[in-house]
């Protein structure tokens, strides 16, 4: 089984729209919730038509938008359509003060910051979850949220009475504080995720041979992050399958008896950047290839030109299709063989690189 882990950026979005017919029991989506969707309302007067204003240099009269308000949350259902059907891992996303470095725009995460300080505000999202029979709640525990066994063991039995499955994803670090809890807890019907988050593979054998031997009846999931945000796009290599990014977790799963494994499909786990990452930068991409259980890498090493670098990436990655793409079948090098006048910027390619690795976990 395969969980590939997003957060519900526009392109992430895009991606799980494209696509949801890969989901089934074997590739089931795993979608962190930072920010809400919000029906778009207009203001009207009393006879309920619209109220037009013009806008300073216009002629033109446009509607008026009303603030979002907590009854305009339209996040779950847009996701459930998004899904068409298909099933999916919810976490409302949280995340401590010194999780993410200070060029995040945490001005675009007010969500994840009201979770990550109002446990009660956490729980009446999380109930929210059992509205919708595809979606499954998934119960966050890792360093820097203290959540007492008692308050664990009421939010699992509160979703329970309206979801079929729940999940629970946990660090390494504090999996043997609520040890006793999984196992009384949880059923066949759960999902227990080991989350090593960024750390070295190679160097959790002795956690991931303890998971292994765990008595539960849920399935095991190992989640990791092998993408590290430290590193620069322009940190990588150039026409090579490169050796920074260890995507060991795809294989091991399988030695350590363990019923599947996630990841960001290549991305990095980070929140948006100020000013949205735009400018000047190395043009990237990471084509993966399951054959040899790596990315290949190819940049475009002048950075003061920025996102119009991914015109040479394009080329480049065109030219190896016979490798990438033997079948003409890959929607990840159909959509590059379309750029035929604009190349796409920092997260079209991210697009790409999550559209490649889904198919890819796909095939045989």
């Amino acid at each position: 089984m395969y969980v590939p882990i997003m957060k519900n950026r526009d392109e992430e979005v895009r991606v799980i729209q494209t696509m949801n017919g890969y989901f089934n029991d074997s590739i089931i989506p795993m979608i962190e919730i930072y920010r809400d969707f919000y029906l778009t309302r207009y203001k009207t007067d009393e006879a309920g038509n619209y109220v037009y204003e013009k806008k300073p240099n216009s002629n033109r009269k446009y509607k008026i938008k009303l603030p979002p308000t907590d009854d305009d949350i339209i996040t779950l259902k847009r996701i459930e359509e998004f899904l068409n059907g298909k099933k999916a891992f919810i976490d409302f996303f949280k995340f401590y003060a010194n999780e993410y470095d200070d060029s995040r725009s945490f001005s675009n995460v007010e969500l994840s910051i009201h979770l990550s300080r109002d446990f009660s505000y956490y729980k009446t999202r999380m109930l929210e979850i059992g509205d919708y029979k595809n979606l499954i709640p998934v119960i966050s525990i890792k360093e820097g949220f203290n959540i007492s066994e008692f308050d664990l063991i009421q939010l699992i039995k509160q979703l329970r009475d309206s979801n079929s499955s729940i999940a629970i994803r946990v660090t390494d670090g504090v999996f043997e504080e609520f040890e006793e809890v999984f196992e009384e807890y949880l059923t066949e019907n759960d999902y227990l995720m080991l989350d090593i988050r960024n750390q070295n593979i190679d160097s959790k054998f002795i956690e991931l041979e303890d998971f292994r031997d765990f008595e539960t009846t849920a399935k095991k999931i190992l989640l990791n992050s092998p993408r590290s945000r430290q590193l620069k796009n322009g940190d990588y290599e150039h026409l090579e399958f490169t050796k920074k990014i260890n995507n060991k977790a795809s294989i091991l799963y399988k030695r350590y008896k363990l019923d599947g494994f996630g990841d960001f499909g290549g991305l990095k786990d980070d929140l948006p950047i100020d000013g949205g990452g735009g400018g000047t930068g190395t043009a990237l991409a990471l084509i993966y290839c399951k054959s040899d259980n790596a990315f290949y890498s190819i940049k475009h090493d002048d950075s003061s030109i920025g996102v119009r670098g991914y015109r040479f990436v394009r080329n480049d990655v065109l030219f190896r299709r016979w490798y990438f793409d033997s079948s003409n079948a890959c929607t990840a090098m159909n959509k590059i063989e379309q750029m035929q006048v604009k190349f796409g910027n920092w997260a079209t390619w991210n697009n790409i690189t999550l559209t490649r690795y889904i198919q890819e976990q796909a095939t045989k």
